[in-house]
């Protein structure tokens, strides 16, 4: 007896295994790109193409009715941070960093609401930011005018004294961990904030948020989210900011804020 081929129409175990298995593939797509994500809140996810789009990855700048300004020509930071960023020792710098410091206390001292409090921030964001307002690609009127006709080393300086001039992320968070901080959305394609800002890693360049100003960050988050700020490298925070709600920033910005041990701290940057 002859043996049906085993690639053909009439072979009604392949016709039914393929049929299946394609069934199972639709059916796995509506869910994971169209049905889960629909449900989620924000008007990235209105539609169902701009859901397919979110749930995929891709960065929808044609999203209708996304309240999101893009710059037309905003200058990006030119820094490149690695390691190895302001690893080299010299002892004389934070001591030349001080003196240039003492016209930043009045802003970012242990009373800082809207400026950042620097005392022990990592050097390599310090000098990034830093660098970034002088070339423009973060703008700010008094920070710009502020590192006006400063040197290289007059930054590296700076950056060196902030870094060795407290301790920022002591203390203990007297706010629950959220969600959006713990373990991201993965819906969204949202990392963990933990990964790049401390408590689970640290992203060279990246600041330390733990004990900064709610109102800060919330303003920075929102900043990234409309575009206004555009210094990130690959428009990380960007694109990590727009799936945000309004309910993580804040949530994120409490949780951060709430690091409290004021005591270790010192109370000049």
């Amino acid at each position: 007896m002859d043996a049906k081929p085993v690639f053909s129409l009439t072979n009604r175990w392949l016709v039914g295994s393929v049929c299946g298995t394609l069934t199972v593939a639709v059916i796995a797509a509506a869910i994971g790109f169209v049905l889960l994500p629909s449900v989620q809140d924000g008007p990235q996810f209105r539609g169902i193409w701009n859901a397919i789009c979110n749930a995929a990855g891709v960065s929808r700048h044609w999203a209708q009715n996304e309240l999101i300004v893009y710059p037309a020509d905003g200058a990006v930071s030119a820094v490149t941070i690695t390691p190895q960023t302001l690893a080299r020792a010299d002892h004389d710098a934070a001591q030349r960093g001080g003196v240039l410091a003492t016209r930043c206390v009045g802003c970012h001292n242990a009373s800082q609401v809207v400026a950042p409090l620097l005392a022990g921030q990592d050097a390599a964001c310090v000098y990034k930011q830093l660098s970034d307002f002088q070339s423009g690609a973060r703008t700010n009127v008094i920070m710009t005018s502020m590192v006006k006709g400063l040197s290289e080393r007059d930054l590296r300086d700076l950056a060196q004294y902030f870094a060795s001039s407290g301790r920022l992320t002591s203390g203990v968070a007297t706010v629950g961990e959220p969600p959006i901080v713990a373990q991201g959305n993965p819906t969204k394609n949202v990392v963990s904030c933990a990964v790049c800002h401390g408590e689970v890693d640290h992203k060279a360049g990246a600041p330390f948020l733990q004990g900064l100003s709610a109102s800060y960050l919330g303003a920075q988050l929102n900043a990234f989210a409309a575009g206004q700020r555009h210094n990130d490298a690959g428009e990380q925070m960007r694109n990590i900011a727009r799936n945000l709600t309004e309910t993580e920033i804040k949530d994120a910005a409490a949780y951060y804020n709430g690091f409290k041990d004021m005591g270790t701290r010192m109370s000049q940057p």
